[in-house]
């Protein structure tokens, strides 16, 4: 193998990560665009809501949505 075709090898072993490493964070942004109108809804139900028991659930997967929004966007920074 000459030093041409082993650079060549090498850099698609290298561009082969990035794509990878842009598919991830692509479908992680896509995950946080369908969470956040997740929220949303949810938010929506909780304004209109009238339960006290309720309104506690909901508000509860509210803050779960959150959570995973954040980590989202903490790994989306890692990336």
């Amino acid at each position: 193998m000459n030093k041409i075709e082993l650079l060549s090898r090498l850099q698609d072993f290298f561009n082969a990560d990035e794509k990878q490493k842009k598919k991830k964070a692509s479908e992680i942004r896509d995950v946080i665009r369908k969470l956040r109108a997740k929220e949303r809804n949810i938010q929506d139900m909780l304004d209109k809501c009238q339960d006290d028991e309720m309104k506690k659930a909901l508000q509860l997967e509210v803050n779960i949505i959150n959570a995973q929004i954040e980590k989202g966007l903490s790994v989306l920074e890692s990336l």
